[in-house]
């Protein structure tokens, strides 16, 4: 952490301000497209002057130094006409300090009284109910309309709105197309849809794992760092050749070099791929290759048809941020479009949490801010048995819940007397 403010040039850029306040250079590229952050945009280059910043940092922390330990990013509070906002940034909550954990044996362990004193970033789904952040299969057999239910869900996310009934999280979306040319790309979206999007961007070439696919995609997320899905049709064109492609380790290690890349700057990869002919009990044992391929991806998304001329299809859904679902579909060949006709398994429901319960009824609009230490919350929320610690890392782990459930912004601050919570009521319930 650079806490010497005269040392810092006028403007930084997203490296510079990464170094700045101790935090990867993929959150400075969060930290920049979050809503409240005093970025300055310059054609396609996000900066931001050493004054705001300054500003913001003093604003957010009290007044304090730069390096106190548990200073955070503020959460964006209502949106234009009053409304919450339906999508958090990326990282609503940046630790500006990266916790120093013991080496032990070669390997860097963290005990667990330090990890529940983590308050991770939030990261919305891209596309909620569907699509969380995460690397994730698209997978059907041959024409059954993969590449249209994958375009269509580019051109929505970059558009925002909804996306299958389930509202999305927009930003800019990459498309490669690898097995498609650009004029058929072309006359899909004209029969697709009457309004460009200059959020989505295609393109029909990429080089393999082999050579030069993750610089590539590292170059275009540093051209376009308010990316939020990327989505590469078909994973058999970016493989490359493997010693022995049918092996376990070899689809696990694929998988696992696109997700670390996925992981470590904060995005939703989509990777098309086929199913076998053959069939089986569960239908994600149908996609091609070995279990190495889902054991390494965060989920699943098969697209399978009774009949391959029929309009009607099932998508089936899996995943580790979610709980499996079926979606029942109909292709309608006019806009090119895939529509939902029926959801089998109900949207999942986060149940109440007592706490965060306790809190709304503590925070409200009337009473719209509270701060004290943990265990003045505890005794002020009197009833549930709420101990001091067992709040703080409850609320580390569901901040974001508290959010989005109850419109609830927390935030910490420590001084030379303690660490203070910070709870804000921040807009409409």
């Amino acid at each position: 952490m650079n806490n010497n403010y005269d040392n810092l040039p006028a403007v930084l850029n997203a490296n510079q301000l990464a170094t700045a306040l101790g935090i990867s250079r993929a959150g400075a590229y969060q930290l920049l497209n979050t809503g409240t952050f005093p970025t300055l945009r310059i054609g396609k280059r996000l900066l931001v002057p050493k004054d705001k910043l300054v500003e913001w940092i003093e604003q957010n922390t009290g007044g304090s130094h730069v390096g106190d330990k548990e200073t955070t990013a503020p959460i964006p509070s209502v949106a234009p006409d009053g409304e919450q906002p339906f999508a958090l940034t990326r990282n609503d909550s940046i630790p500006f300090t990266e916790e120093k954990n013991k080496s032990s044996g070669g390997m860097t362990v963290i005990p667990m009284p330090k990890l529940m004193e983590i308050r991770f970033p939030v990261k919305p789904a891209v596309i909620e109910g569907l699509l969380p952040v995460g690397t994730y299969l698209l997978a059907g057999a041959p024409k059954v309309g993969k590449s249209f239910f994958v375009l269509q869900m580019a051109y929505r996310v970059s558009t925002g709105g909804t996306f299958l009934d389930c509202p999305v999280h927009p930003g800019t979306v990459l498309y490669l197309a690898l097995e498609d040319t650009l004029d058929r790309l072309q006359k899909r979206l004209v029969q697709m849809t009457e309004q460009d999007s200059p959020d989505l961007i295609l393109s029909v070439l990429a080089d393999t794992l082999d050579e030069n696919l993750l610089a590539q995609l590292e170059g275009f997320l540093m051209d376009y760092p308010d990316t939020v899905l990327v989505i590469i049709d078909t994973l058999q064109r970016v493989r490359g050749r493997t010693p022995d492609s049918c092996s376990y380790a070899a689809d696990y290690d694929t998988l696992a070099k696109l997700k670390t890349f996925a992981d470590a700057h904060g995005i939703t990869l989509v990777l098309v791929h086929h199913t076998r002919k053959e069939s089986a009990e569960d239908v994600f044992h149908t996609i091609s290759g070995t279990n190495g391929l889902m054991g390494a991806a965060d989920g699943a998304l098969i697209l399978h048809k009774d009949r391959r001329t029929g309009a009607d299809a099932v998508l089936d859904v899996t995943g580790r941020d979610q709980p499996d679902m079926r979606l029942h579909l109909c292709f309608d060949p006019a806009c090119l479009c895939w529509e939902l006709v029926e959801r089998e398994t109900a949207p999942y429901q986060e149940p109440p949490d007592p706490l965060l319960e306790a809190i709304s009824r503590l925070v409200t609009a009337e009473y719209p801010e509270w701060h004290g230490t943990a265990t003045e919350l505890a005794q002020q929320l009197q009833s549930g048995g709420f101990t001091p610690n067992w709040i703080v890392r409850r609320l580390n782990a569901k901040h974001d819940i508290l959010l989005q459930k109850y419109s609830i912004r927390y935030r910490t601050r420590r001084s030379k007397e303690g660490k203070t919570l910070l709870l804000r009521w921040v807009g409409v319930r």
